[in-house]
């Protein structure tokens, strides 16, 4: 197994770990804020997802925007939302979004959100393999001026989506504990 062949397995392993956090949930569970100003679990899915979104259409097969998931499979016209020029870099995936922004994404389903995560990570998965060990460290020169290679942009994506889902299970442990005290956090 070489490095290529770990992160894909590790891309994989978001989608098979998330499923039974996310599956569960309701409307109002995925909806839920454990601050006045945090992330729901259902943006911060939507926020993975997106992230592989961006990572396999922009970065690695340096096509535009219109060409992501989001917009080809049709995201884009059953939620009426375009993330287009949003956030940082107008790269539409939250990071640098205004609240205003962040509460303009729409609220999918936890089916609709691993269906989008599922087709994002299976594109990024697909597109991992055909790099070799040598062009997986090549300079991406589509973001960036090609400061990151392939490996590092992608390596880097993964570990803040590490963080993600210790977020998700901690919101849904404060989820848990706030119906215990009466909505109180603390």
């Amino acid at each position: 197994m070489n490095e290529i062949d770990v992160l894909a397995e590790l891309y994989e392993d978001i989608v098979r770990d998330l499923g039974p956090e996310i599956l569960t949930l309701t409307a109002g569970e995925l909806a839920w804020r454990p601050g006045p100003r945090a992330n729901p679990i259902g943006v911060t899915v939507w926020h993975i997802a997106r992230g592989m979104d961006f990572l396999v259409t922009r970065l690695i097969l340096q096509k535009q925007a219109e060409d992501e998931i989001w917009h080809r499979n049709g995201w884009r016209e059953r939620t009426g939302y375009d993330p287009r020029g949003i956030g940082y870099g107008g790269w539409g995936v939250l990071t640098g979004y205004s609240w205003d922004e962040v509460l303009a994404i729409p609220g999918l389903s936890a089916a609709e959100l691993m269906e989008y995560l599922e087709q994002s990570e299976s594109a990024l998965v697909g597109e991992l393999r055909t790099f070799t060990p040598e062009t997986i460290h090549l300079p991406a020169r589509a973001m960036l001026g090609g400061k990151l290679t392939y490996y590092r942009w992608v390596k880097e994506f993964y570990k803040g989506y590490q963080a993600h889902i210790g977020e998700i299970v901690a919101i849904k442990e404060l989820m848990k504990n706030s119906q215990v005290f009466d909505g109180q956090l603390g």
